[in-house]
């Protein structure tokens, strides 16, 4: 049987929890799955096939998974995404699989699995070097790392795809290889049938080497990270970043402060120029609307500290909705009405009626203490950030403002009258 010395210590190893197997049906998840199960990890393990919908014959290789994992006694869940190939179909799929791999994983809080191997740490680390990556990048995969409160854990990192194999063909395993694995035209597949093998031949062990480099780097990484924490605890960086906490650190450490502050909200990684432009921001003023974009990413400046957000979280929220007495409140997109407080939440009193929810204006006003005043200004005053005052939805009775989240009640209405409720940040 092939030597596969990790495996049987998986059962020590395995975070404790629920598991998320991501299953694409090839060779490397293919055996990592009849581990898993060999391992007894059945009763706590899901598996799940994302459909990147990138070639004909998709759905038959998602029925070949739903046929492989049904033998294991196992459900397996096929979630079809849609790939945005703006910056290339490698980026673009990998962003939709991770994204519907962590919405899946949030529901019952399960360490997503999957069958990296040495070969694929290897590629990795060519890959982000030639992207001129830095000491973080170069760190390559960790085999626990952590990514947007999602645990993944990649067993099969120190193992190379010969030894995958070897253990597949002995154990009459079968899988299915993906024909877009051959296209030279992308550059993972590029490095991995012309300049691995080629390397293999001039230096004998290229692989074990670069996985050890890797290493390297990720110790590095670990004493940068803890820099890092130190730096971050001093100035009061926490789910916001306030620009006075690089004041007292040299160029180095505010890039690795604000790298790591990145990563560890979820964000892919800056290049250099991004990594400038958010540095920039110190000299903009306090009270700037300023934003720095990548991918699908976004930070905006407001009252001296930046918030990290998806892109598609900005969006202002448009429309007119109906909350008719006694019923349930309408949808919102990004918030969520809820009787029960929870982190994050923010108060609305309900006045009794039919009510009509409406979306903010830079002009709306609320009648209080005999005063027509700004909502803007309350606001502002309350550290409500821009993108979110025009999410909130106002409530109104007929054409009259009658209640303000954060702020409260217009002139006129009873407060013993009302019913509270809580807009909670919409996570779905």
């Amino acid at each position: 049987m092939a030597n596969l010395p990790l495996i049987s210590d998986l059962a020590q190893q395995a975070p404790p929890g629920p598991l998320l197997l991501a299953f694409s049906g090839g060779l490397d998840s293919t055996v990592l799955l009849h581990l898993l199960v060999e391992a007894g990890f059945g009763s706590r393990l899901r598996v799940v096939h994302i459909n990147h919908q990138l070639q004909p014959d998709s759905g038959d290789w998602a029925a070949h998974c739903q046929q492989v994992v049904s033998a294991m006694g196992l459900p397996c869940e096929v979630i079809a995404v849609r790939v945005e190939a703006g910056k290339g179909i490698e980026a673009g799929a990998r962003q939709a699989r991770y994204q519907a791999l962590f919405a899946d994983a949030h529901r019952d809080g399960a360490t997503v699995i999957t069958a990296h191997h040495r070969d694929d740490q290897a590629e990795t680390l060519l890959l982000r070097l030639l992207r001129g990556a830095g000491v973080q990048g170069l760190a390559a995969m960790r085999a626990l790392d952590h990514r947007q409160g999602i645990a993944v854990w990649r067993p099969l990192l120190d193992q190379p795809r010969s030894v995958l194999e070897c253990h597949a063909h002995e154990q009459g395993l079968q899988w299915q290889d993906d024909p877009s694995n051959q296209d030279q035209s992308l550059r993972r597949n590029y490095l991995r049938h012309s300049i691995l093998p080629a390397l293999r031949q001039r230096w004998r062990g290229a692989d074990e080497i670069l996985a050890r480099t890797a290493q390297h780097m990720g110790d590095a990484r670990e004493l940068l990270d803890e820099r890092a924490q130190q730096d971050a605890d001093a100035g009061g960086v926490s789910e916001q970043f306030p620009l006075a906490a690089l004041a007292a650190l040299g160029p180095p450490r505010q890039r690795n402060l604000l790298r790591w502050w990145l990563h560890r909200r979820g964000a892919s990684a800056p290049s250099a120029a991004v990594l400038a432009e958010l540095l920039a921001l110190r000299g903009a003023a306090q009270d700037s609307q300023a934003r720095v974009e990548w991918g699908h990413w976004a930070v905006r400046l407001f009252q001296g500290a930046l918030y990290l957000l998806p892109r598609d979280a900005l969006a202002p929220w448009q429309g007119e909705l109906l909350w008719s007495a006694d019923s349930p409140p309408p949808p919102l997109p990004f918030w969520r009405l809820a009787t029960t407080a929870e982190e994050g939440g923010v108060s609305l009193m309900r006045p009794p009626g039919d009510l009509t929810l409406r979306p903010f204006t830079g002009g709306a006003r609320l009648l209080r203490n005999g005063m027509h005043q700004r909502i803007k200004e309350l606001w502002r005053a309350a550290g409500v950030p821009p993108w979110q005052r025009h999410q909130w939805p106002l409530l109104y009775r007929g054409e009259t403002l009658v209640s303000v989240p954060l702020v409260g009640l217009a002139d006129g209405e009873e407060a013993a009258s009302c019913e509270e409720w809580f807009l909670l940040p919409d996570s779905r």
